[in-house]
Order: structure tokens, then C-alpha cells, then sequence
């Protein structure tokens, strides 16, 4: 009988790592487009995510060195929901929900402020990997 819960503790051990690696992690930089409704024209977006198990936090913006910082970002499986403050006061933000497929994520992002600082869009974004 002990050797039975051996056998099955061992097993279970093995399985952990094989779980936890089941869900994909975001922490690293993506680069892709934004593509807001009613334009033609898509823009570059540039994400880096931190990830700290379901907490999300990092920055967004057109390019690596034009980023505004988010933080208190969700992350729950393959969705990602996060908010960036915007304006200088903090009088608007951008929410944003992601869903994550391998090293692609897909969503959308809505503008929330004063005129003209509304909208919404879709964002296509893949992983980036360091060379």
C-alpha cells in the first residue's frame, strides 16, 4: 500500500513541471500592429509584458523606446486584460484584452478620455527573440 502513494507522489511530481509549462508565459518583448477602426493605415505597437504568475505589468507604445507603463494587468490562461493610464493627470486609459496562441496574441484595445482621445482598435502581436 506505501509503495502505491509512492509511486503516485513520484508520478505527480513528474507531472507539476508538465502542468505549470502548460501555461504559456508573456514576460519578454512582442512587436506587431495596431490597427484602429475607421483607418486604413495600420501602426506599429511595441509591448513589453512582465509577468509574475496571474499579475501583469510592463508598458506599451509604438516602438521600444516609446512606451507609456501600465501595472495591476490580469492574467488568466490565454487572456491578458490590462489598463494604461493616459494624459498627464491620469484623465483617461486604454483598456486592452489579449488572447495569447503560442508566440502570437490577438485583441483589442479601446480608448477611454476626453475628445478627441477616444476609439478603439485591434492589436496582431508576436514574440520577440533576442538574438
Amino acid at each position: 500500500m506505501k509503495k502505491s502513494y509512492l509511486f503516485a507522489a513520484l508520478l505527480l511530481g513528474a507531472m507539476l513541471p508538465t502542468v505549470a509549462l502548460g501555461t504559456p508565459g508573456v514576460t519578454g518583448k512582442w512587436s506587431g500592429t495596431l490597427q484602429m477602426d475607421g483607418e486604413n493605415d495600420a501602426k506599429p505597437a511595441y509591448s513589453i509584458f512582465n509577468q509574475d504568475g496571474n499579475k501583469l505589468s510592463g508598458s506599451v507604445g509604438p516602438s521600444e523606446s516609446e512606451q507609456d507603463s501600465f501595472e495591476g494587468g490580469n492574467v488568466d490562461g490565454d487572456k491578458l486584460t490590462f489598463d494604461v493610464p493616459q494624459g498627464p493627470n491620469g484623465e483617461g486609459s486604454i483598456h486592452v484584452e489579449m488572447q495569447l496562441k503560442g508566440d502570437e496574441m490577438t485583441g483589442s484595445a479601446r480608448w477611454s478620455g476626453p475628445l478627441p482621445h477616444s476609439g478603439s482598435g485591434k492589436i496582431s502581436l508576436k514574440r520577440v527573440f533576442e538574438k
